[in-house]
């Protein structure tokens, strides 16, 4: 039957003329036959038959016709007779007939509700800009209902019979298909990547686990074979017994996938630039660090020439040399190692870190530099210190822009009471580090020095802070700054510590 109004109305006048046409039949069996049942009870059958109209006043009309049609019968058949059983007998009818229509128009109201809800569901279903379609998970539902996770079999069985049976616009175009009717039907198994079979699997467990409101990120194919990162949205709705219907929404991320990769690229390679600046600035310093030794390998071989060129040369004397040259050539190597390392533009890494030797070590590459500036410093580095996972040369890095701030920030403080403490100490699941100075302290807001290209120098570009907070925050910690009570100020920055060593702990 054709669901217009033309329709309908065709349907109204069939249900109408048949249910009209078994009334009068009962109504004859009523008056004509000599049967003493409730035969005025059939006239039920006419009201349900009229129902199937769906026409609320063609079930009334129906309900009050047969209500007199059956009244009429009992008159016509029982008239001067006592009341007694076929009075009876026309009230249970009556209140029969009396409660089926008034149940066939209720249920009628609740069927136009239900086909009303059906319908806004539909419009938004279609008319939403984000990608939406409905799978039939029965299958999976049929292998996973006890329990247990999904074998990479089963995922991929499931990811084949799990079929389309809606889907809205947007979805079609976020695989590069012409329109919803393209995926209605099949399966996406022609859009999957290993990390979509991976994301299905994650989802699966989460279902049998009774989780609302899944979030899986993954990827996808295009029809033309593009990728295209997605943020998916599962939820099985009320009334989808057996996963039946499964409803999917998707959120494009590939453009801001692709922002964050270019942010982080260009993160890197101003971290990169701030270093190599830092290492300028301590141009003095390593140079002085470099010179020492050579100096020292100069003066051992001259000696050593000296010892053989003697009439009775002294080998012992000489081999002493040697010795010492050896022992400075190497410390000359150390430090231009680790010039190259801090120089260097690698990929972060995530090592196994000792921060006890790292502090050390920067400490004495800045150890020139801070006698220069008459600058004593006091280590306080605990010595269990645990180990955190990182990127030894970007943390090295924040050690030393957070030492070379605190011995500019005592630049106006009096000689002796420039005092630079560097202390480690380990608390629960984290490692503090923390850089105090005798300065002059922070009079802006001490968030603001974190700002990018907010400084407190003449020559400063305001960058230093802004990425020594970035690359603590990409390790998992952060990175905060306050007066001291007294004097100066303190920056203080937490790292986790390395998951083997809180599962160990």
């Amino acid at each position: 039957m054709r669901d217009d109004p033309n329709g309908r109305l065709l349907a109204v006048r069939i249900h109408g003329v048949a249910a009209l046409s078994l009334a009068l039949a009962v109504f004859a069996l009523d008056v004509l036959s000599p049967l003493q049942g409730a035969v005025a009870v059939l006239y039920t059958i006419v009201v349900v038959m009229s129902s199937r109209s769906h026409d609320r006043r063609m079930m009334l009309a129906t309900g009050a016709v047969v209500f007199a049609m059956a009244v009429s019968g009992y008159f016509l058949s029982h008239w001067g007779e006592p009341l007694g059983s076929p009075a009876v007998r026309l009230a249970v009818s009556l209140v029969a007939i009396l409660i089926t229509t008034l149940l066939s128009v209720r249920n009628l109201a609740a069927a136009r509700e239900q086909r009303k809800s059906e319908d806004r569901y539909r419009t938004i279903f279609n008319a939403a800009g984000l990608p939406i379609w409905e799978g039939d998970w029965s299958t999976a539902y049929a292998l996973l209902a006890e329990g247990g996770s999904a074998t990479p079999e089963q995922i991929d069985h499931i990811a084949r019979t799990a079929t389309i049976r809606a889907a809205n616009d947007a979805a079609a175009r976020l695989f590069g298909l012409p329109d919803g009717r393209s995926l209605v039907g099949g399966t996406l198994t022609l859009h999957h990547t290993p990390s979509a079979e991976a994301a299905l699997g994650r989802i699966l467990a989460a279902l049998v686990r009774g989780d609302q409101g899944i979030e899986e990120e993954t990827q996808f194919l295009t029809a033309s074979g593009a990728t295209v990162d997605v943020v998916l949205r599962v939820t099985v709705p009320a009334g989808a017994d057996g996963w039946s219907r499964v409803l999917i929404m998707a959120i494009d991320v590939t453009e801001r996938n692709r922002a964050q990769a270019r942010l982080t690229q260009s993160q890197a390679e101003l971290t990169h630039v701030a270093r190599v600046t830092t290492l300028g600035q301590l141009a003095a310093s390593i140079a002085h660090e470099v010179n020492q030794p050579l100096s020292a390998i100069i003066t051992y071989a001259k000696s050593g020439q000296r010892w053989l060129a003697r009439e009775a040369p002294d080998a012992k004397e000489a081999a002493d040399c040697f010795d010492h040259i050896a022992s400075n050539g190497g410390r000359a190597a150390e430090v231009i190692a680790r010039i190259r390392d801090l120089a260097r533009n690698a990929e972060p890494r995530q090592d196994t870190l000792l921060l006890g030797p790292l502090i050390e070590e920067t400490v004495a590459l800045l150890s020139r530099d801070l006698q220069m500036n008459q600058v004593s410093i006091t280590l306080g580095v605990a010595g269990d210190l645990p180990p955190v996972r990182g990127d030894r040369v970007q943390i090295q890095q924040v050690l030393m822009n957070l030492m070379l701030n605190a011995e500019q920030a005592m630049a106006g403080t009096p000689a002796e009471q420039r005092e630079l403490s560097v202390e480690a100490l380990a608390e629960g699941g984290i490692v503090r580090v923390e850089v105090r100075d005798r300065g002059t302290g922070i009079a802006a807001d001490p968030e603001s020095l974190f700002a990018p290209f907010f400084t407190t120098k003449s020559d400063g570009l305001g960058m230093g802070l802004s990425i020594c907070r970035s690359i603590v925050e990409r390790h998992g910690g952060s990175l905060v700054a306050a007066n001291n009570p007294d004097r100066g100020a303190t920056f203080r920055f937490v790292l986790p510590v390395a998951q083997a060593e809180r599962e160990a702990a």
